[in-house]
Formats: C-alpha cells, structure tokens, sequence
C-alpha cells in the first residue's frame, strides 16, 4: 500500500512536469522566481526575507516570491513540497538538506546544475576551491551536482567546563572513546537534593531524531541502511548494540534523564544539570544569547571507531522553473561568500547563527565566538565522517526508524524487537526493486 502510493505520486508529479515543462534561457536575469523553504520556525520567514532584501539591493530586476512549507521534522516538509508541485505550482527554487536530495531527485523534479556551472566555471572555481569536497560529494547523484552547498552541521559533543572542573575531571580528548565518555558522565551525574533521584545528568540529547541517534550508529562503524540504499540494515547487531546503549543510558547507567524529562538542554546545561549534550554548531547561538562561554566542544567519542555525522544545505533548480537565469543568479548570490559571513554573524550583531559556512574560509571566522575548539566543526571533513542516511524515500524512513526508537526510549519495547518491527515496514520502503 505505501509502495503502490508513492509510485501514484511521482506519477502525478511526472505528469504536472509534463503540463508545465521548462522554459529556455532568458536574456537577462529578471522577471519572478518562487522560492520554497522549510517554514518550521518562527523567525524562518522573516530569515528568508532578509536574504531577498539584500538579493535585490544587487539585482532589483528579480522578484524573489516565497512558499513556506510547514513541518516538524524534514519528512514533513519533503512530503509538503511533493504534495505543492502535484497541486500545480511550479515553483523555481528550493532549499534543503542532505535529507532531501534524492528524494527530490528521484522523482525527477530537479534540474542538473553541471552545464550551468561550466558556463560559469571561471566565475565558480574560487567557490569550488574554497569548499569542502565532501560537502560537493553530499549533493551529487549519478555524477551530477543537483545542489549549491550552503551551509552545514556535523554532530559533536558539548561540554560544560565548569562542571568537569568541579568534578575534577579533565576535559575530553581529541581521541576520546565511548568508554571515556560513560565515564565521564557517570561522574558528573548526581543527586544534588537528596531525594533519590538524579537532577543533574551527565548526557542528555539521544533519540527523537534521525540527526542525533545515527552518530552513535556510526560510531560503531554501520549504518541503517546498506551501502547502496537497496536495503534496510536495523536489524545488524552493531545498529542493535549503538540503539541498546542510548537507552541503557537512561535506564541502565541513568546517566541520561528520560524523554520529556528536560524542557531546554541548552538553558538546562547552562544552569548545570547536563554536564554534556550531543549538537550541532545551532547550539552556540543560544547559549550567546544568555553570555554563557564555559562550555566548549569535544568530537563525537568513538566506539573505537571515531566517526561523527554531518549534513549539508543549498539551493537546487526545479525542472519546472519558468525562470531558469534568474534562478541561477539567485544560487550563485546565495554562494558568495559576503552571503556566507551572514552565517558567522559579528560580535557586534547579536548572536551567531546556528549553521557552519560551507566555504572554508569564512568557517574560519568561527574564531571570533566560543567554542575554543571550533576547529571540531569543519575540521571533520578532512577526518572520519558519514553523510546522514538520506535514501530517495527517506521522509518514509525517518518516520518508521524513529518511532520505533522512541518506543524502545520510552521503555515500552526491546531494541531487538524494535528494530525487526522496523525492518519488516522498511523492507518496502528502502528497495532498489
């Protein structure tokens, strides 16, 4: 039933490609373009329409009009968009994350960007030189570039310094293992009131999303799906073993509060009841936003393999786009690197912002704001690191994989019969067939 509708969608979208097709090259970049974005903030928006603003100071001749597609998590948002262009709009430009990309690809909405790049390949070097091949790699299928890399996260582990000082601990090493970690945070676990019930937790922040539960599933070198997406892979005993200690830390070690225990991890480390938690770089902003600088980040600990997760942003074409040069133009702004500062932010303006600048050298200006050791952030992709598990359906995947892990979180089923339940309903769903 799943299978047999989602080939009936990429069917009707198929046939709206078709009722639409795509327009030739204009003579100059002018006239409207639609822009998609996920709408799942509520400053989202207001963000995008910033980006428009400063588009149009350079290029008045272009008309940026926004869609904002709802939705919690990133199958929301790609069913949303699926769901736009079967209705008939035909939007021009769109952006999303590794999640997403062959999804969209794979029912034929985007547009290949290599022979727009080679008529531009003078003008794009210095941003191909300037950006991490594994962020380019990210947004390739089958040899082609889909997607502009815009910005970027990989997974690490915040640490709140003042803690580890008060527990006379040292500070995480580079080359720190599993082991190392649980040690840590059983130290750092107490029961500060005398209740018999820890208040203050060594880790929090495993489970509830695809992004923080696979560095875990990394660590112990596998992944969820096999290598070439034609099949789930939940039920190896390493995917078994990674899943059975993110709950055993909750409920074995109880070095982890319960989920829904904890309303902020952020305003909760800061306070000092979460000595560690796993994040992205969008944890720095908050803590700048309350002038909390005590805490600095460690690589993901290795189980011994030290491999973190990262996942990377941009802008595609849609085949649709009535407005391909204006399109392009729009991507290739988004590109430069006076854009990608806007990720960086200045001491001056408030707060950084939550994503890492996928040009190198501007990621370089992290400098300027905590961590210390900002260098764990892009200096992960010259290392050991794994795309997140992203299959073309994978707004299927994600929903199936962590319901089942926040069953096995809420302690209402094993990890083994989790993930054989999870297998059976994702053997339709992860199918080279």
């Amino acid at each position: 039933m799943v299978k047999s509708g989602f080939k009936l969608l990429v069917l009707t979208i198929s046939i709206a490609l078709l009722i639409v097709g795509a327009v030739g090259a204009q003579d100059a970049p002018s006239g409207e373009i639609t822009f998609v974005f996920w709408d799942n903030t509520t400053e989202t928006r207001s963000g995008w329409e910033g980006h428009v603003a400063r588009f149009n100071e350079q290029y008045p001749d272009i008309t940026v009009n926004l869609i904002g597609v709802p939705g919690t998590i990133w199958a929301d948002y790609l069913n949303g968009t699926a769901t736009l262009i079967a209705g008939g709009e035909t939007p021009d430009i769109i952006w999303v994350a590794t999640e997403g990309v062959r999804f969209l690809v794979d029912l034929d909405l985007m547009l290949p960007l290599d022979d727009l790049i080679a008529e531009n390949e003078e003008a794009l070097q210095e941003y191909f030189d300037d950006t991490a091949p594994a962020m380019l790699d990210s947004f390739r299928v089958d040899d082609s570039l889909y997607f502009l890399p815009y910005s970027w996260n990989n997974m690490v582990i915040y640490y709140n310094r003042n803690m580890f000082d008060a527990a006379g601990l040292d500070y995480p090493a580079d080359d720190w293992t599993r082991d190392d970690f649980l040690e840590a945070a059983t130290a750092l676990t107490a029961d500060t009131n005398g209740d018999g019930l820890n208040d203050q937790f060594g880790f929090s922040g495993s489970g509830g999303s695809m992004f923080f539960t696979l560095p875990w599933v990394f660590a112990n070198d596998t992944n969820i799906v096999t290598e070439d997406f034609c099949a789930p892979n939940v039920t190896d005993p390493a995917v078994i073993e990674a899943i059975q200690f993110i709950h055993d830390m909750v409920y074995e070690y109880e070095v982890a509060p319960a989920p829904g225990t904890l309303t902020n991890t952020e305003i909760q480390f800061i306070n000092g009841e979460v000595a560690m938690f796993g994040a992205g770089r969008w944890a720095t902003g908050g803590m700048y936003r309350e002038d909390f600088t005590d805490y600095d980040i460690a690589p993901w600990p290795g189980n011994p393999n030290q491999k973190t997760e990262y996942g990377v942003d941009g802008f595609g074409i849609f085949q649709s786009s009535q407005n391909i040069p204006a399109s392009w133009t729009f991507l290739q702004y988004m590109s430069s690197a006076e854009v990608q500062e806007g990720l960086v932010a200045s001491v001056d303006s408030g707060s950084p912002l939550g994503n890492i600048p996928a040009r190198r050298s501007v990621a370089d200006m992290l400098s300027q704001f905590p961590p210390d050791h900002y260098q764990h952030f892009y200096g992960s992709l010259d290392g050991n690191v794994e795309l997140v598990t992203s299959p073309p359906r994978f707004n299927e995947l994600e929903s199936i994989f962590i319901r089942y892990v926040d069953l096995v979180m809420a302690d209402e089923m094993t990890v083994e019969d989790a993930m054989a339940a999870a297998e059976t309903e994702l053997l339709s769903v992860v199918s080279c067939d």
